[in-house]
């Protein structure tokens, strides 16, 4: 991303010219739904990771949602700035604008990044519960296994969303004296600047051009593809499944089908709770998907939509794993009440060290007046 804050003039815009929204709805949106969105899924997906990577529960489909949770997190908090944009008292600041028109792109960057983290995380556990469950794959595997495939999924993404670094040429220009800033952005790839020719060489807007569809192809179109395919998959194993449960049920005998049934009951219950983020997650970034393929007379509102879907996924999963897992909200109230509990410990103790500080006190005091009180005495 190219910057030229070069051109300086002394006219000085209003305030339509100087708004960081495009339409009415995309400020309101922005303003009011995205910032709920924030503070529900950063609380929720804080206390996924708490719950996730507790030892007594840290299986490879916990890993691979925590990996989830934690680049939901990061994806929120690169939004923040976007969001904090269509509030008047930081929208019209001039370091605010300052430090946002030099940094949107590289953010846009950061962003994609993370949801490519996260959509790849998501096939990892779906094919995990694909071998688990249907398949009987049960073997474990290295120590290194794990971290390598996630590892691989940050460094493999960050290199596909690495050129949009350079996607867009972008204009800082003041206004009014030196106190009012604008920006403008240009796609590399584009004819024109404005009434100017592209500035870029034609090998630059071909690697561009190229790198843009491969990341479309390799982030998006295929993820989604796949992901369809794995939660059809995970699904006809959970119908198939659940029948055989109670067919097993109805058969033997208490002992042989507690023994035999629990862990089937167990890995049931988990894939559930996967297929439903799966299916969660498809249902709010294919609409993103398809964006790449239909041209729009009018695409603000269309995109709009499709962004507001792909932030509300990120902030679901909490209430997904609270109504599908009986065992999340076990953990997390238990979680709950030894946190309560160890705070009303420390109260408690801090109570009554004040308790005993303030009698060691009076008991001084009391001390030292029968001790006047005896010099008195003697004094007369």
């Amino acid at each position: 991303m190219t910057l030229n804050n070069s051109y300086t003039s002394s006219v000085c815009l209003n305030e339509t010219q100087l708004k960081m929204h495009g339409t009415e709805a995309e400020k309101y949106i922005q303003r009011y739904v995205y910032s709920v969105i924030f503070l529900v899924g950063v609380t929720g997906n804080v206390l996924n990771l708490t719950v996730l990577l507790r030892r007594n529960v840290k299986t490879r489909s916990n890993s691979f949602l925590a990996a989830l949770a934690f680049a939901d997190i990061v994806f929120l908090i690169i939004l923040l700035p976007n969001i904090l944009a269509n509030y008047p008292f930081l929208g019209s600041n001039y370091v605010f604008r300052y430090l946002y028109f030099h940094s949107k792109v590289h953010l846009l960057s950061l962003n994609n990044w993370a949801s490519g983290v996260a959509i790849w995380c998501v096939i990892a556990v779906s094919a995990d519960r694909l071998l688990v469950y249907p398949l009987y794959i049960r073997n474990e595997w290295d120590w290194y296994v794990l971290p390598g495939i996630v590892g691989g999924i940050v460094v493999l993404t960050r290199l596909f969303s690495l050129y949009q670094h350079f996607e867009y040429s972008c204009k800082v220009r003041t206004f009014c004296f030196g106190s009012q800033l604008i920006s403008m952005c240009f796609p590399v790839t584009s004819e024109r600047f404005g009434n100017k020719p592209n500035p870029y060489s034609k090998r630059l807007r071909a690697f561009i051009a190229a790198s843009k569809m491969t990341h479309a192809v390799v982030m998006i179109i295929i993820p989604i593809i796949t992901l369809i395919i794995l939660n059809t998959l995970l699904l006809l194993a959970l119908r198939r499944r659940k029948q055989s449960i109670l067919n097993t049920d109805l058969q033997r005998t208490k002992s042989v089908r507690d023994n035999q049934t629990h862990y089937i009951k167990t890995e049931h219950r988990v894939t559930v709770t996967v297929a439903l983020i799966v299916t969660a997650f498809t249902i709010t970034n294919g609409p993103s998907a398809l964006m790449q393929f239909i041209k729009w007379s009018d695409p603000r509102y269309p995109t709009l939509v499709c962004n507001t879907l792909v932030i509300l996924g990120k902030a679901i999963n909490f209430i997904l794993f609270c109504l599908s897992s009986k065992h999340f909200r076990r953990r997390l109230m238990q979680l709950v009440r030894n946190d309560v509990s160890k705070q009303f410990n420390k109260f408690s103790n801090l109570s009554v060290m004040i308790t005993d500080t303030n009698t060691s006190n009076r008991l001084s005091r009391f001390g030292r007046q029968r001790h006047f009180s005896s010099c008195d005495i003697l004094r007369k």
